[in-house]
């Protein structure tokens, strides 16, 4: 691929001196680097640790105290990139308007986060989408297109609701207000493991704590989570 992905501008590869020695392999860029700045990082060490969101300082954030209150222990997400009006836009064309092609802007980044627990022991758990979506409109999950080769645990699958609200079309409070969506289709007794859920964005947390809810019942020693953005 000699263009970017996201402006069209032809690609240039730089290799430095210490990665011509350090043997790893050539991963072939997709998109410039002007238009990568453009997508703004979440700084870990000053993130909520409940969500992921950007905080000034490492605190828990006033939607984390509100699921504690709710009597939930927090899932921990971890958030590469802020939600904001750039990340908005890659979603729109790679998830609403399945340009599968987008999938490689984030790949090799996401799965290196991923493997980071997949080697802790970590099952990987993607969260699903309904048939309708996949058969109908996009064709894929987005989630899994990021994670590529890796191995991941169909524990979870969508309950079939025909003309049911997609989550993108509803605000907050609609959004808390969601039943369970999943349904548990796993082995019968999980045997104490720990589960690294994956999706796309964090938005309320409602989506991955159902999930986590299914996980704990079924026997999941620990759950918790990475999202691409929070």
């Amino acid at each position: 691929m000699n263009e970017c992905l996201l402006c069209g501008r032809r690609l240039k590869q730089n290799m430095t001196f210490d990665f011509l020695f350090s043997f790893r392999p050539l991963e072939q860029s997709v998109v410039c680097k002007a238009c990568r700045q453009k997508f703004e990082k979440i700084d870990f060490k000053t993130s909520c640790p409940g969500c992921g969101r950007q905080m000034s300082e490492k605190t828990i954030c006033e939607d984390c105290k509100r699921w504690e209150k709710a009597g939930y222990e927090l899932l921990f997400n971890q958030a590469l990139y802020k939600y904001d009006e750039n990340m908005k836009a890659y979603v729109t064309r790679y998830k609403f308007m399945g340009d599968y092609r987008y999938r490689l802007i984030f790949a090799n980044e996401f799965q290196e986060k991923v493997a980071e627990f997949q080697k802790q022991g970590y099952a990987i758990v993607p969260i699903p989408v309904d048939r309708e979506t996949f058969e109908k409109t996009r064709g894929f999950n987005q989630v899994l297109g990021w994670l590529g080769k890796i191995d991941c645990e169909n524990y979870l699958v969508m309950r079939q609701n025909k003309g049911r609200l997609k989550q993108s079309h509803k605000d907050r409070a609609m959004r808390m207000k969601t039943k369970q969506p999943f349904e548990y289709v796993g082995p019968n007794n999980l045997s104490d493991k720990k589960i690294l859920l994956v999706d796309d964005i964090y938005t309320t947390g409602r989506t991955l704590y159902h999930a986590k809810t299914l996980l704990e019942d079924a026997g999941a020693k620990f759950v918790t989570s990475v999202t691409l953005a929070r």
